[in-house]
């Protein structure tokens, strides 16, 4: 599948720090299950009868009480939100402008732009919430496991200064990937050249030491991120993980987010 984008807005790059500052947000439940706090990953929406599996991309998240955002299998939105009782009403979203290329992913924004907005009733069963509206139109919703930290392949999606996020350009994006191994070994790619280094995970901090790269060279963006992750080595980062978000913090407030891999 490939996907052509325009231009990544504010809004895209913003997300992984408004999930960070959604930490210490209320808990709010329907039927006994937390709905806030969560990443719900999109299985399916099914419109006038009619069932659309979801792509892979697509997810709804509610920060809080009042918020919902996410990823309509293709753009990212964000949008005032209501829970209370047993029904969620999402307002007007506002929406990145990125064009996808397949038909089926632009289809379905559609069809869950249809559904997603307005109040609808839901229904929690374990790890499962569905939405339905009154016209009888579903979401169906399945809770994200967050993803471990060592095993996983991270591909890092932007770098962090301080309270702002900044997109990695087009020519790095996909680039910069790490794995954590449970040997204490950390390995990957810095955009550029691949490194090994060692790897301390000590009481939510991430010690990276002194990495081995090889020695090609890049020109532009790519050379870019690898200094800027490079900067990260040698320092003691505090670590998150949010659904399969991974941010990592140095003490002056650089760092990065990366997104694990689905496998």
């Amino acid at each position: 599948m490939h996907t052509r984008f325009r231009h990544v807005t504010v809004l895209a790059a913003l997300l992984p720090l408004a999930a960070v500052a959604a930490c210490g947000a209320q808990t709010v439940s329907v039927g006994g299950t937390p709905v806030t706090g969560v990443r719900w990953n999109v299985e399916s929406v099914t419109v006038d009868g009619t069932r659309t599996p979801a792509p892979q991309s697509a997810y709804v998240e509610f920060p809080s009480a009042d918020r919902a955002r996410g990823n309509n299998g293709c753009n990212h939105f964000d949008a005032e939100a209501e829970i209370a009782g047993g029904t969620i009403r999402v307002g007007q979203s506002n929406v990145t402008m990125m064009w996808c290329e397949e038909k089926e992913q632009r289809d379905f924004e559609k069809t869950f732009a249809r559904a997603i907005g307005g109040t609808s009733k839901a229904r929690t069963d374990g790890d499962r919430l569905t939405l339905t509206t009154d016209d009888g139109d579903t979401i169906a919703l399945v809770k994200e496991r967050p993803a471990p930290l060592t095993g996983t392949e991270w591909t890092v999606t932007s770098l962090l200064s301080g309270d702002v996020a900044a997109s990695l350009p087009e020519e790095a994006a996909g680039r910069a990937r790490f794995t954590f191994g449970k040997d204490g070994v950390a390995t990957g790619s810095l955009g550029c050249n691949r490194f090994r280094a060692k790897a301390e995970i000590r009481d939510g901090h991430l010690t990276l030491g002194r990495p081995a790269t090889t020695r090609m060279l890049c020109q532009g963006p790519r050379m870019d991120t690898e200094r800027a992750l490079l900067k990260l080595f040698g320092q003691k980062l505090s670590y998150e993980i949010r659904g399969r978000t991974l941010t990592l913090t140095a003490p002056d407030g650089a760092g990065l987010a990366a997104g694990a891999g689905r496998g």
